[in-house]
């Protein structure tokens, strides 16, 4: 056997065994929910053709998928444009080196080692309208008669929006301290020697320098906010009504509680494609010349 067989071999019987896995458990699943798509079925009885049917009844007026696509809109952009400016701000006076950053950098990060699940749980008591509501008591003090209930349907959106801004700054913002971090102390030696301020320095130096790691987080964010389902879903005790349904929680709420395979993995199917779609989006839109340094 020559020694490019036996490293092929070798190379074959360690990627192997997780490339089957992969294929089993990701990539057939996957090909199964593109032909579910297609089916009138129930889950347990004979399987029905109907084509494109299912797309075009979601697509339709009547539908409340294209709603929860505006949700999943908001829940990307209203939170995504405070996370981003606030996790440069925070990353940016961190890499200054002022007094408490290394807590800062604990502080901030903390909410992304807790379970989703139990974050929406603890932001469910803060907005709670009774004595355990921590923001109902405090407007109460300030003089608010009557209690809020911040996440019935109408307000639910709104009332998810600082729950995620509190739960992913930290995230982005070690992410993009990282970047900072990268960046050669010799440059901002240099601007401050030709008279740059602190935000020219960030302006012309930082964000530059950094804009792959950002592009990189913008993706996430968007990505993250075409997926939203877990807050929605424990705030509204497993029913989302059509003011709060996303794609996902619609997806699920098809398959495992109306038994609608078809028009659940219809769903899925798109919200694939307009996840593609948007990460080649973005990458296309925030596509610049690397900088090397």
């Amino acid at each position: 056997m020559t020694k490019q067989r036996q490293q092929r071999l070798f190379i074959l019987t360690f990627l192997g065994p997780p490339l089957a896995l992969y294929a089993l458990f990701v990539l057939l699943p996957a090909v199964n929910a593109f032909r579910y798509s297609l089916l009138r079925w129930d889950g347990l009885g004979a399987p029905e053709w109907v084509g494109l049917g299912n797309f075009r009844k979601l697509l339709s007026g009547s539908s409340d998928f294209l709603s929860a696509i505006g949700h999943n809109l908001f829940l990307t952009f209203v939170p995504g444009v405070l996370i981003l400016v606030l996790a440069l701000f925070f990353a940016y006076m961190v890499h200054q080196r002022i007094w408490g950053a290394r807590l800062f950098r604990v502080a901030f990060f903390f909410p992304n080692v807790i379970s989703s699940v139990a974050i929406a749980l603890l932001w469910v008591l803060i907005y709670s309208t009774t004595d355990v509501g921590l923001l109902n008591n405090l407007l109460k003090a300030l003089g608010q008669k009557e209690p809020i209930a911040f996440t019935e349907s109408s307000r639910l959106l709104w009332a998810i929006v600082p729950m995620s801004v509190w739960t992913a700054t930290g995230f982005f913002m070690v992410l993009f301290l990282a970047a900072m971090e990268n960046i050669p102390e010799t440059y901002y030696e240099a601007a401050k020697l030709d008279g740059a301020t602190s935000g020219r320095q960030f302006w012309h130096i930082t964000l530059p320098l950094m804009w792959d790691v950002l592009t990189i987080g913008i993706i996430f964010l968007v990505v993250g906010g075409l997926k939203f389902f877990d807050a929605i879903w424990v705030m509204e005790n497993g029913r989302p009504s059509p003011a709060t349904h996303t794609m996902s929680t619609l997806m699920y709420s098809k398959v495992f509680e109306q038994y609608d395979v078809g028009h659940g993995t219809a769903i899925a199917v798109l919200l694939f494609l307009l996840v593609l779609a948007a990460t080649l989006v973005s990458l296309r839109l925030l596509r610049r010349e690397r900088i090397e340094y």
